[in-house]
């Protein structure tokens, strides 16, 4: 017999409809500090709108993750059904694109990729000041589009092409801001996508098209992504998009660039607040790199640096909240859920939920040893089940190279001390995040 989900209060629903726009970090998390252990999942059900259901039990989340049949990921408001990569494809095509892209991120490939993680970041801090400030997001993005198109594309990217995504992101973020009317107006009274929205992604396109119209006309190209996906489309038992090579160029592109720029950004924020931190992440770096850059060897040896990483994801995931729609009417614990019913899985809120992790909003790398593992279910920073992010190991190695390398060499502490959010498709910075940075002496210092 299927149940009532509960509603926290608000002025009733509306109210709890605008602290959700409004202030979607702070309000989901309330709710999962509230009424999480109480209830599995909360609704909000606002008169005349799309009502929403808020997930609060993590074993529940990672039941719908892993439920393919009964859960889809939803067309995403101006985006929906824009582009078919295997980021946003459902059924067969995700499984054809799932089997023909996973050998691209196992096994060698990742020693290789590991080589030019390493690679990428010296080069980045050769353009570095001795003594100076920078920006270090728009610095970041740049190193972390240049190793997506090495890996993936095996070509390299110019500033400019990297600022151009940048830009083209951030366009493309605003659009998904959450509003009042996202969730106060039916489907069919929603705005349609902006005209700098449409130019951002026309944008995204023409630069992706570059990388693929060089792989149609080399006559042997490069064993990469790309080049898998092109022979994969030649099989007439596979069956891809139509625009498959420029769709998953463009998904990967942007989504590897951004996600592991904010981590690293993220990661370099928390080390500034906490020295101690930081001097372990250096001390560690020195001891292990003896000033070499990092290697796949090395990697299994930076253990305090891969607590860093993680403790920061766990406390700002650049994929802060993860949506998915039932199919068709389903029951999810005992409670009656509409077709297209969005289910908001907050990673964010899971991260921070008080019930599972000791002190959750203070930054404690240490955690990560006896006292948490790491297939905790309330930790899911790449998601979980099927879809889990294939990209993750990249993501992971990345992250503690640039921590790594770059310690071992500069001095990092961000300005300001305090970071303010804006929540999109992913938890971006408030404005530009600049660090101080000054070149170490051979001995350290």
């Amino acid at each position: 017999m299927s149940k009532q989900a509960h509603s926290p209060p608000g002025l009733p629903v509306v109210g709890s409809v605008t602290k959700l726009a409004q202030d979607p970090l702070r309000y989901l998390s309330g709710v999962q500090e509230a009424y999480g252990g109480q209830y599995p999942l909360v609704r909000l059900d606002p008169p005349g709108g799309q009502s929403v259901s808020v997930v609060l039990d993590a074993s529940l989340v990672h039941d719908i993750l892993s439920d393919r049949d009964r859960f889809a990921r939803p067309g995403t408001g101006a985006d929906q059904q824009r582009r078919q990569g295997l980021l946003t494809s459902a059924g067969t095509l995700w499984e054809q694109q799932r089997s023909v892209l996973d050998p691209e991120f196992v096994g060698p490939r990742l020693s290789e990729y590991a080589e030019i993680a390493a690679d990428t970041v010296g080069a980045m801090l050769a353009g570095w000041p001795a003594d100076g400030r920078i920006d270090l997001v728009s610095e970041l993005s740049t190193m972390t589009m240049r190793v997506i198109t090495r890996t993936l594309f095996s070509q390299d990217t110019t500033r400019e092409q990297s600022r151009t995504v940048e830009e083209a992101l951030s366009a493309v973020a605003d659009e998904f801001e959450p509003e009042v009317t996202d969730f106060l107006l039916p489907d069919r009274l929603q705005p349609g996508p902006s005209a700098a929205f449409e130019a951002a992604n026309e944008t995204l396109d023409t630069v992706a098209q570059g990388f693929v119209d060089d792989h149609i006309d080399a006559e042997d190209p490069p064993q990469d992504m790309i080049t898998a996906l092109m022979e994969a489309k030649r099989d007439p038992e596979v069956e891809l998009s139509e625009n498959e090579l420029i769709d998953e160029a463009v998904l990967f592109m942007t989504a590897g660039q951004e996600t592991t720029a904010l981590t690293v950004t993220y990661a370099f924020h928390w080390l500034s607040a906490h020295p101690e931190a930081r001097r372990r992440v250096t001390e560690e770096a020195r001891q292990t790199l003896h000033g070499d850059p990092p290697s796949w060897e090395t990697l299994s040896e930076l253990t305090y640096t891969e607590k860093v990483v993680r403790e920061t994801l766990r406390l700002t995931p650049a994929a802060w909240n993860i949506t998915r729609v039932a199919r068709e009417p389903t029951t999810v614990a005992g409670v009656d859920i509409p077709a297209d019913e969005p289910l908001l899985l907050c990673t964010y809120a899971h991260h921070r939920d008080g019930r599972v992790w000791d002190a959750p909003k203070t930054f404690d790398p240490d955690r990560w040893g006896e006292t948490a593992s790491r297939a905790d279910e309330s930790y899911f920073p790449f998601g979980a089940g099927p879809r889990v992010c294939i990209g993750r190991q990249i993501a992971l190695t990345e992250a503690q190279f640039a921590l790594a390398h770059v310690l071992q060499q500069y001095d990092v502490e961000t300005v300001p001390d305090s970071l303010s959010f804006q929540p999109g498709v992913t938890l971006r910075p408030e404005g530009s995040v600049d660090a101080h940075v000054c070149e170490r002496s051979p001995r350290g210092g």
